[in-house]
């Protein structure tokens, strides 16, 4: 369970109204792969290699598609003659690039979820993540 507090409603998610950031809690699915109990305070995020593909397909692929478009509407438009081949071919490239970045980080968010990256303790944050061995010692010590 997630209350929403100051935190939630500077989220973008928030912001954009995908979620209710009021003062009501909210229910959310993530992966426990720190192993928190129960009423344990947690930070969740979205996991570095999901992050990195998101970038990907939200900046990257339409950067490249209009830069692309751009270049071989000029090509084309000095060969053909026509001037403003380029504009064209870069908004087309642009829109087609957005078009597949979209429908890839649609499938995206259905295909991933959010994982705890860290377990407040005491209510702050810890700076670094537990060593295998302190992992192996709150395993041992939760199943007691």
């Amino acid at each position: 369970m997630l209350e929403g507090g100051k935190t939630c409603k500077g989220c973008g998610a928030a912001k954009i109204g995908l979620c209710k950031a009021g003062g009501s809690s909210m229910f959310l699915t993530v992966k426990n792969t720190l192993l928190a109990i129960p009423g344990d305070q947690v930070m969740i995020g979205i996991d570095a290699k999901t992050r990195r593909t998101g970038f990907l397909f939200a900046y990257v692929i339409p950067l490249v598609a209009f830069i692309g478009g751009a270049l071989a509407g000029n090509i084309m438009g000095m060969r053909l003659d026509l001037p403003s081949l380029d504009i064209l071919g870069a908004f087309a490239l642009l829109f087609m690039g957005s078009a597949v970045s979209l429908t890839k980080l649609k499938a995206l968010d259905r295909a991933t979820s959010m994982e705890i990256i860290r377990i407040v303790s005491d209510g702050e944050f810890r700076d670094s993540l537990a060593s295998e061995e302190e992992l192996l010692y709150v395993r041992y010590n939760r199943s007691c």
